[in-house]
């Protein structure tokens, strides 16, 4: 079979129309030719409670420092430690005073207007706990006012697990796939919730991305980057190049009065 020759401008012009296309687009294009970069693996826990707190099934099986929830402050892990030193403390002491004052002394107050802004709950010693603020009647100074203390109240762990945990369609598609299968591998760095995943039978997942990655070889990743940055690069350079062939012409009508 003869290749036709491209004897014609515009059939030339046509076909370096196409491969500007290409090179324009390769960076969506790229990755489903089985060229790509590095691979990244993810995987999964199981995320469980017991009477008094929140475990996960398997703890051996998870990497280290892999928090169940970075709402459940110390647990799955050491956690931040001023924050698990003091509530460990508050614990023992069963309330701490704070700089807070109110006139109504039966008032129950949120503790969501002072709370940590990076944990809801702790756990302490396997046991959850939430932080909130008490009306000391006891601690009572001029003009009537009560100061407010900081205490931990017991949590139901079933209950904590599901406030902290996202449903598995709130996620992005490499968690949830990974959430509801297992081993996953994907050309894209995901950023994972740092909470557990609930599946639609009530099992709970964390996932998390395993440590390092796969990189290709060293021809891969060349063509990878060469297309990704280049290839748009020179797609630009020869739309540039066919819109200076381009020749527009007017003619008007003359005989308009």
């Amino acid at each position: 079979m003869a290749v036709p020759k491209l004897d014609s401008p515009l059939q030339r012009d046509i076909l370096l129309g196409l491969l500007a296309a290409g090179l324009l687009t390769a960076p969506l294009w790229i990755g489903l030719v089985g060229i790509s970069g590095p691979t990244y693996t993810y995987d999964r826990a199981e995320v469980t409670v017991n009477e008094t707190g929140i475990e996960y099934v398997n703890s051996e099986e998870v990497p280290f420092y892999t928090p169940i929830s970075d709402s459940v402050e110390c647990a799955g892990w050491v956690g931040d430690l001023r924050a698990c030193s003091f509530e460990r403390y508050l614990l023992q002491e069963d309330s701490l005073p704070t700089e807070i004052y109110q006139s109504n002394p039966n008032m129950t107050l949120s503790f969501s207007a002072y709370e940590a802004n990076y944990y809801r709950y702790v756990q302490i010693d396997n046991k959850v706990y939430e932080p909130s603020l008490e009306v000391n009647t006891s601690a009572e100074r001029e003009g009537s006012l009560y100061r407010v203390d900081m205490v931990l109240d017991s949590a139901d762990p079933a209950e904590v697990l599901q406030r902290v945990s996202l449903d598995v369609d709130e996620v992005d598609s490499v968690t949830a796939e990974t959430a509801q299968e297992g081993v996953t591998t994907s050309t894209n760095d995901v950023a994972v919730p740092e909470t557990p995943v609930k599946l639609e039978d009530g099992t709970y997942y964390r996932v998390y991305q395993e440590r390092g990655f796969e990189e290709p070889s060293t021809a891969a990743s060349g063509i990878h980057t060469l297309f990704t940055y280049g290839g748009p690069v020179i797609g630009l350079v020869i739309v540039a190049s066919l819109s200076r062939r381009v020749e527009i012409n007017y003619n008007g009508n003359s005989d308009r009065r």
